[in-house]
């Protein structure tokens, strides 16, 4: 069972929303996990349907994401092999060394989320199917999808502007 146990995955994701001391950020946790929940809700009570066609949809697009994703997570470990030249002068020694602990934190943080947003495509992917293939009631089925859609858009949005400050961070140490 511990081969398929995916809690340390939620857990690393969750730690990425904890500040400088640790404490976790009430802001984002209710922005990533509660909002969509929210969301969700708020489609069940409307009585809001996803259309099927939306759902076989939503299997491709996914997918996808999940592959796409682990070609990110194949980048990132390339960007966390690459050595960076330390500086001679002693001066920027301290700076170096400050920038170098915060690349590791930022790199194996981005590394974190990417891994749960491949974990959450999986899970929608399965959810979608299962709401596709069965006759769960499509109220219910629509609430859990939205929520689910909504909750990978804002965490995919995070992990771009991660990424960008380490990759722009890494084209700027490169040209140095």
């Amino acid at each position: 069972m511990q081969k398929i146990n995916v809690s340390s995955i939620v857990a690393a994701h969750t730690n990425t929303l904890r500040d400088d001391k640790g404490h976790l950020q009430f802001l984002d946790v209710a922005t990533f996990f509660v909002l969509p929940v929210l969301l969700g809700g708020l489609m069940a009570v409307m009585c809001w349907q996803v259309p099927e066609k939306a759902l076989e949809l939503s299997i491709s697009v996914f997918s996808i994401f999940a592959a796409l994703l682990l070609s990110v997570q194949v980048a990132l470990y390339s960007v966390s092999l690459r050595e960076i030249a330390e500086p001679e002068d002693q001066r920027k020694k301290k700076d170096f060394e400050d920038r170098q602990k915060l690349r590791k934190i930022l790199i194996k943080e981005l590394n974190d989320n990417v891994s749960y947003l491949i974990l959450l495509s999986v899970v929608t992917v399965t959810v979608t199917l299962a709401l596709f293939f069965t006759a769960s009631p499509r109220i219910w089925g629509s609430a859990i999808a939205v929520a689910l859609y909504s909750h990978f858009l804002l965490t995919i949005l995070m992990v771009i502007k991660r990424a960008s400050i380490v990759f722009s961070r890494e084209y700027e140490q490169a040209s140095q």
